[in-house]
């Protein structure tokens, strides 16, 4: 019976059909909340796997369009195969995913690092995933309507009044080198920096608008005095009623919450602090340091600008590696804590970023593949 559940919750990992039989087992599974929370976790992590495959196959047409031939030919293209093989021990659940590749063409395109671009999966209440690099059809779910624009945001929009007590969530996994527009069924907002996360109800049933979300987001919160709107960040919320602010939280970094605009609270076990317009609040082992910061520099990459100020290396290098999908090597260790400023266009090429920063005259750069080395310059 073990085995027959591994493969039942393989096929509705990968949105594949379930038979009655197969979808009464899984729902009577289902009803348990350790099984929720597991098969949960087994989502997150299937939706990251999707979002970086939306990207290499975004890159792979492109990419194929530039060298095709001139002369009319049948368009052959690679078939994506995802497997999922699913383990599970008596007392843990370990989940790996291997993906197969048809290769149906002997065209060959060195890796290329470039900007990002519109790149996101969504993830429904059903668990079957959606490729958002192009427009796709309207849906529904728990009396929303659901639907892709050409403007590459999802759009939720409240079709129906919802009675229902439990709110029913869909997820957004944005992949490096990929962002993303998201307004909720509250009107509320949301602008998704690469590599992030965010888990949000359908619609807001309750009391209150909570939202989940990991990485970095810009807020343009929907006014309700009646319901708070909540974003909870690890182990502390961010709570409002109608305002902007960007949050970021990235591992290895520091949580930064940056208020542009309206006030917000933050709360973290028994300690509340709040911001007003022009504030940034960093988490530093567990305590906050809040101080005053012009937000445009904090904001522009919303406004498709990277813009740095006195600002050290080594952060600078993670976020262009999140945006341009490029892994990093150091051959130096002390020029990480060099300090720049920069200014431009996320949508400049590579090569434009490493002339800017080799200007100062302290570092080398040069790509090998999709490896960014760093350097100091040898004098």
């Amino acid at each position: 019976m073990e085995k027959e559940l591994e493969e039942i919750i393989m096929k509705q990992l990968a949105s594949d059909e379930l038979s009655e039989e197969e979808k009464a087992y899984f729902e009577e599974w289902y009803k348990e909340s350790s099984h929720q929370k597991y098969f949960q976790e087994l989502l997150k992590i299937h939706s990251g796997i999707m979002a970086y495959s939306v990207k290499d196959h975004v890159d792979r047409e492109k990419a194929w369009r530039k060298v095709r031939p001139v002369r009319k030919i049948s368009r052959i293209y690679e078939v994506l195969k995802y497997a999922v093989i699913l383990l599970l021990p008596l007392c843990i659940g370990i989940l790996l995913f291997t993906r197969e590749r048809e290769k149906t063409t002997t065209v060959y395109v060195e890796p290329i690092v470039k900007p990002g671009g519109k790149l996101a999966v969504l993830t429904l209440s059903t668990g079957k995933q959606v490729e958002l690099s192009e427009r796709v059809a309207s849906m529904s779910e728990q009396g929303a309507k659901i639907s892709n624009s050409t403007n590459n945001e999802l759009v939720y929009k409240l079709v129906e009044d919802v009675t229902s007590t439990e709110d029913v969530y869909n997820t957004i996994t944005v992949p490096r080198g990929g962002e993303y527009k998201l307004v909720l069924a509250d009107g509320t907002t949301v602008w998704l920096n690469s590599d992030s996360y965010i888990r949000f109800p359908v619609t807001f049933s309750g009391d209150k608008r909570q939202v989940e979300l990991r990485g970095e987001a810009y807020f343009e919160v929907a006014k309700n005095m009646e319901k708070p709107f909540i974003v909870r960040i690890n182990d502390y919320d961010i709570c409002v009623t109608g305002t902007q602010f960007n949050v970021r939280d990235y591992s290895n970094e520091s949580v930064v919450t940056t208020l542009v605009e309206g006030s917000i609270q933050l709360e973290r076990g028994k300690q509340i602090q709040k911001l007003v317009p022009g504030q940034q609040a960093l988490l530093v082992n567990g305590r906050w340091i809040i101080k005053e910061v012009d937000v445009t520099d904090f904001i522009g990459w919303r406004e498709g600008a990277f813009n740095f100020k006195e600002v050290c290396l080594e952060n600078i290098i993670n976020e262009l590696a999140r945006w341009y999908d490029f892994d990093v090597y150091y051959q130096n260790a002390e020029v990480k804590n060099y300090h720049f400023t920069a200014w431009f266009r996320r949508n400049a090429s590579i090569e434009e970023v490493i002339e800017v920063l080799e200007k100062t005259k302290k570092i080398q750069m040069r790509l090998d593949g999709k490896t960014l080395i760093v350097q100091k310059k040898s004098i």
